[in-house]
């Protein structure tokens, strides 16, 4: 996920494939995109990023990608945007094959706990 990584929208990569690092879906009914956001990096002391909250900020306290989209969701659901963000969107169908699926905005993000640790869940629908 890259937050304003082009004038006019952001860039999210997603998998959906079995054994995916990330709870990526699209609900079949809705068309709604589901995007898990991305752990904290291995570093010192941390040998599975799973098992620690996905971070908001980094530890010298600027914005992750997970904290930008967060913020982007929050601040369009609270009238602080005029529009929501706007997500290019690929998905990984094979090793080295990338799939383009699409515009999408981005309405809204959440915080819930899976496996004893925060994660962020990114949610949005086509354009």
């Amino acid at each position: 996920m890259n937050f304003g990584i082009r004038k006019g929208y952001s860039v999210f990569l997603m998998s959906v494939r079995k054994n995916a690092p990330y709870a990526d879906s699209i609900d079949k009914k809705t068309g709604m995109l589901i995007y898990e956001g991305h752990d904290q990096p291995k570093y010192k002391g941390v040998s599975d990023p799973k098992s620690i909250d996905q971070p908001l900020t980094t530890p010298k306290g600027s914005w992750t990608e997970n904290g930008k989209f967060f913020r982007a969701a929050t601040d369009y659901k609270g009238h602080l945007r005029e529009k929501p963000e706007l997500v290019k969107v690929y998905e990984k169908i094979s090793n080295g094959i990338w799939c383009y699926k699409g515009f999408f905005e981005l309405l809204d993000a959440k915080i819930f706990v899976k496996w004893n640790t925060k994660r962020f869940q990114i949610l949005f629908t086509t354009c």
